[in-house]
């Protein structure tokens, strides 16, 4: 069994950097953008569309007729070619409602920012999402909430609907696949044992192959109802159990009681909010990873902690080129 240490020092609320995404359906294609990155509100045009362009078509049927409960997916960077699918096949987006603005922006009133944009779909499509799942919205979860907003053109005639949605976003804001409903499924923000996350600077990023560079490596899932099968445990609580339970597990997970902190690895793991527990997320994940030297961050490590592994002293390279959000994810999640 690993050697239990002060939980605050190796455990991580969150498992990553969730990016707000919203999607802008332009002139039958699709821009998706991250808060974090943008700084001019998106613009299309006919045919493939892309900031900076002015709108000039109608947006999208498939994204414009579809009703609460439809899934739609897409495999082009640029989503030209978005359809409606069966949510029983792998999509990318599942549409929970519709937001009416005209009561808050009149028909003379500019183009949203982006700022703006991002606003209004928090404040409203949280709320139909919410509604649409009866309540049981995780806000830490695997999920998060997205929005197809009307075209610049589309907004000087009047449009002023926000087609709000769900889906599935990686750290890097690419999005992964969902097979079935969320309704039906656990909301849990967890991966399988022995996903390895990337690494982009010091921050955790997609999931990679274990033999590059990467952040974590997943050595478990806890279900936190078992042991807590009545009112939701305090973090203190959580922290005492995983503390252990996370620690015999990647003994085994390594295949021996001592292969963790030989190799210079950690046991860490995540914790359940009240909200996540409200909404019925019950599991967690356990996880490996490395400090660098001067504790300002995850170091990058390569190699599967059931083999050889070598940690770096350095911080990873940071990709500082522009991430192109929404695009679909080239691998599962």
């Amino acid at each position: 069994m690993a050697e239990r240490s002060d939980p605050q020092k190796h455990r991580r609320k969150k498992p990553n950097t969730r990016l707000v995404m919203i999607a802008a359906a332009i002139g039958g294609a699709l821009v998706l953008l991250i808060s974090a990155l943008l700084n001019t509100p998106g613009q299309g045009g006919s045919g493939i569309g892309g900031p900076g362009r002015e709108g000039a078509a109608p947006a999208t049927p498939p994204v414009f007729e579809a009703e609460a409960g439809t899934c739609l997916h897409w495999t082009e960077a640029d989503a030209a070619d978005i359809r409606q699918v069966k949510c029983r096949e792998r999509h990318l987006f599942e549409v929970t409602g519709k937001a009416d603005l005209k009561a808050d922006f009149a028909g003379t009133a500019p183009y949203p920012s982006a700022e703006q944009w991002q606003q209004l779909k928090q404040e409203r499509c949280t709320a139909v999402s919410a509604q649409y799942l009866r309540g049981r919205l995780d806000p830490e979860g695997r999920f998060s909430v997205g929005a197809f907003t009307p075209s610049e053109k589309g907004w000087g005639s009047g449009d002023r609907m926000l087609h709000c949605g769900l889906q599935q976003p990686g750290p890097s804001g690419e999005l992964f696949t969902i097979k079935g409903k969320v309704a039906e499924q656990d909301q849990s923000n967890t991966y399988e044992v022995g996903r390895c996350l990337g690494i982009n600077g010091t921050e955790v990023w997609d999931p990679v192959d274990c033999a590059q560079p990467h952040s974590v490596e997943v050595t478990g899932v806890v279900d936190l109802g078992q042991q807590f099968p009545a009112d939701y445990p305090a973090e203190d609580d959580q922290d005492g159990f995983l503390a252990t339970r996370c620690g015999e597990l990647a003994a085994e997970y390594a295949g021996s009681p001592t292969a963790v902190q030989d190799k210079k690895l950690v046991p860490y793991w995540d914790t359940l909010s009240e909200e996540s527990w409200n909404a019925g997320s019950r599991q967690v994940n356990c996880k490996v990873s490395a400090q660098l030297p001067d504790g300002s961050g995850l170091a990058p490590i390569t190699g599967s902690v059931k083999g050889d592994v070598q940690v770096g002293a350095e911080p990873a390279p940071q990709n500082t080129a522009p991430i192109q959000p929404g695009v679909p994810a080239s691998g599962e999640r």
